[in-house]
C-alpha cells in the first residue's frame, strides 16, 4: 500500500554568529575533483540503466 505525505515540516536554526566559524572551504583542485567524481558516477549509473533497459 503506497505511502503519500501530505505535510513536512522542517525546522531549522540560524546562527548569524561567523565570527566563530573554524571551517575552511575546499580549494579549486578539491572542488573540481569532487564535481568530476559526482559526474563520472552520474554517467555510470546512466550508463548501466541504459544498458539493463536495452537488455529487456
Amino acid at each position: 500500500m503506497p505511502l503519500e505525505v501530505r505535510e513536512l515540516v522542517i525546522k531549522v536554526t540560524v546562527s548569524t554568529d561567523t565570527g566563530k566559524s573554524n571551517t575552511a572551504l575546499p580549494d579549486d583542485k578539491t572542488l573540481r575533483q569532487w564535481k568530476e567524481s559526482i559526474i563520472r558516477e552520474c554517467v555510470d549509473k546512466i550508463l548501466s540503466r541504459m544498458k539493463t533497459e536495452a537488455d529487456r
